[in-house]
């Protein structure tokens, strides 16, 4: 079970530096909404709310 918490971790980790990266690519503006986006997620919890990743290539 040890394992799996470290591989998890690990994984949370890179999904964050990810994020981060990805976020600081962003123009002011939308950096600010996102960024809001992600502490209301935080705050209400992530149960309630699908999950948003960013693409490089949006298929929107």
């Amino acid at each position: 079970m040890q394992e799996n918490s470290k591989d998890y971790e690990f994984c949370i980790k890179v999904a964050l530096d990810n994020a981060k990266k990805r976020i600081n690519l962003l123009n002011s503006f939308d950096r600010k909404c996102l960024l809001e986006e992600y502490k209301e997620w935080i705050k209400d919890g992530s149960t309630k709310h699908s999950v948003l990743l960013i693409r490089e290539d949006p298929i929107i």
